[in-house]
C-alpha cells in the first residue's frame, strides 16, 4: 500500500511538472467547473480544497480568464462559477500534456501492464466518485 501511495504522489508530481500553465489543483477546479457549473462552496468540497484556498485560486483563474464568478440571485454571498471559452482551451491543453507525460511513463511498461495500470487508475477515480455521491447522499461532504 505505500509503495502505491508514494507511486501516486510521484506520478501526481511528474504530471504536474509537466503542466506548462497550470497546477493540478487547478486543473481539478476547471475540471469541474466544466462538467458541472457550480456555486463555489459545492466546488470547494468536491475539489477537497478549503473556502479560502479555493477562493485564492478562483481570483487566479478569474484573473487569467479562466472562469467567471456570477452572484446567486437572493444570496449575497452565493457565487456561481463557470469556465469561460478560454479556461476551456486552457483545460484541454493541461489534459492533453498529462496525456503525454502519462503515456511517456506507461511506455516503460510492457503491454500487458500497461493495459494493467490503465485499468487500475481507471478503477480508482470511480471508486472516488463513487465515495463522492456516498457522502454527498449521507450530508458528509469530502471529509
Amino acid at each position: 500500500m505505500l509503495a502505491a501511495v508514494s507511486g501516486v504522489a510521484i506520478v501526481a508530481r511528474m504530471i504536474e511538472r509537466r503542466l506548462d500553465a497550470m497546477s493540478l489543483a487547478q486543473m481539478r477546479i476547471l475540471t469541474l467547473v466544466e462538467r458541472d457549473p457550480a456555486r463555489a462552496s459545492a466546488v470547494a468540497e468536491r475539489a477537497a480544497l478549503s473556502r479560502p484556498t479555493l477562493s485564492g485560486m478562483i481570483d487566479g483563474l478569474a484573473a487569467r480568464g479562466w472562469i467567471d464568478r456570477c452572484t446567486v440571485d437572493g444570496d449575497r454571498r452565493g457565487v456561481t462559477l463557470s469556465i469561460t471559452p478560454d479556461g476551456a482551451a486552457a483545460l484541454a491543453r493541461a489534459q492533453r500534456e498529462s496525456a503525454r507525460a502519462l503515456e511517456e511513463l506507461l511506455e516503460e511498461m510492457s503491454p500487458a501492464r500497461r493495459t494493467s495500470a490503465l485499468h487500475a487508475l481507471a478503477n480508482l477515480s470511480s471508486a472516488a466518485e463513487v465515495r463522492h455521491h456516498r457522502k454527498l447522499i449521507r450530508g458528509e461532504g469530502d471529509r
